[in-house]
């Protein structure tokens, strides 16, 4: 017999109370966040919804949850966590890990403030020009040629945010958005940096005044997507903006994120992704030196994998390994390109400008590249980045850097 939602709900209810459970939001640390395999309307009321997707929602742990588990009334799959891939430090005014930015009961600094030597402060906006990079084309773009080129390209950033007003970014900007909070808002404000940091490098265009620094791509266009609170990103947050992404118009999302377990919902959106002509690169992550020492999204075989490289192409023991089998056929797993992501200067959320190391800072450079060497199709784009990757490190499709070193003609 067909139960009706009013009969389940009248069901539901009677079994939470009788339990004790009291229906109200759960405070969840991070880290309990769960995926139901559901779409009925009834279970979402009653345990809240964070993130949508087809047949799935997510949801933070909560008594309501567990009854309803142990009941056998729902099916759930665990939200993975991830991590930016960058080398930050609270020091260096950036928000790490468990850290507080010195205000009880903070993990992020509210709207309207950064974080700067750990504590929070008002954000203002530079009226003029008041800082300059120590070069305007830093060694990485260098290395990849990079510095022109990127017109009519959108590249979707991922991350903890981007300082839209950087004088650098601000008038490549064309959306911003946040799934950090429930669903995608608007606004990306990013009180840690790193995804300041990493549109630099994908896109940033000197500034009106010119006086600025430039990114690998600066004519592209840039989505700023926040899908990172700090230094940590739910699965399911980032999920939700690769969909937004790849529904709005990016023919590029770059993810400077890592962790080392698969998420169900990461994948199948990278699949819509990837069905809707959109050139997807992840992080190879900062957990090597051994062979499969690979971060998820990047080990998925439709995600460019982006390893770490120094200014003399050297290989620094932190930059993610994959299990690349040398026969330069990029498979599950495995790095596909070696880029620069040792002490690279780049835009940064006050304004000025900083240098940061990771497999984060090698990823924009293969996103940039990208988007300067746009093909017409993901596809054809991905397939030119490899025929003219110049081998580097170890002879060969190696585990750190891959098919090599992509650089523009």
């Amino acid at each position: 017999m067909r139960i009706t939602k009013i009969a389940l709900g009248i069901f539901i209810a009677s079994i939470l109370v009788v339990s004790g459970v009291v229906l109200a939001t759960a405070n969840n640390p991070v880290g309990e966040r769960v995926y139901v395999l559901t779409d009925n309307s009834v279970i979402k009321t009653i345990l809240g919804v964070n993130q949508e997707f087809p047949g799935v929602f997510s949801t933070g742990v909560s008594p309501q949850l567990k009854v309803l588990s142990v009941l056998g009334l729902i099916k759930t799959e665990p939200v993975q966590i991830y991590e930016i891939t960058g080398k930050p430090t609270c020091g260096n005014g950036i928000i790490e890990g468990g850290e507080k930015c010195g205000e009880p009961g903070l993990s992020e600094c509210p709207t309207g403030y950064v974080c700067e030597n750990c504590k929070c402060v008002g954000e203002t906006t530079p009226p003029a020009r008041s800082c300059y990079p120590s070069a305007p084309t830093p060694w990485g773009i260098v290395k990849v040629n990079g510095g022109s080129g990127g017109a009519g390209v959108k590249v979707a950033v991922l991350d903890t945010g981007v300082y839209k007003d950087h004088l650098d970014l601000k008038a490549n900007v064309v959306d911003c958005k946040d799934a950090t909070k429930v669903g995608i808002r608007n606004g990306c404000a990013d009180n840690n940096g790193h995804g300041t940091h990493v549109a630099g490098t994908v896109l940033a265009n000197g500034g009106a005044d010119g006086l600025g620094i430039y990114g690998v791509a600066p004519e592209a266009k840039l989505m700023a997507i926040k899908v990172c609170g700090g230094q940590f990103c739910f699965g399911d947050d980032m999920a939700a903006g690769i969909r937004y992404a790849a529904g709005n118009g990016a023919n590029i999302i770059s993810m400077s994120i890592g962790g080392d377990s698969p998420d169900s919902q990461i994948l199948s959106a990278v699949d819509y992704a990837v069905g809707k002509d959109v050139l997807v690169v992840a992080a190879a992550g900062n957990d090597g030196p051994e062979d499969g020492s690979i971060d998820y999204p990047g080990a998925y075989v439709k995600v460019i994998a982006a390893g770490a490289i120094d200014s003399s192409e050297n290989v620094p023991s932190w930059s993610s390994r994959g299990v690349n089998d040398g026969d330069s056929i990029i498979e599950e797993r495995e790095v596909e390109f070696g880029t620069p992501g040792v002490s690279v200067e780049s835009t940064y959320k006050d304004g000025c400008y900083t240098l940061m190391s990771g497999t984060s800072m090698a990823t924009p450079h293969v996103s940039g590249l990208a988007a300067k060497l746009w093909q017409g199709s993901a596809s054809d784009t991905r397939s030119y980045l490899q025929s003219i990757a110049r081998d580097i490190w170890a002879a060969g499709d190696d585990t750190a850097t891959g098919l090599g070193l992509p650089v523009a003609p």
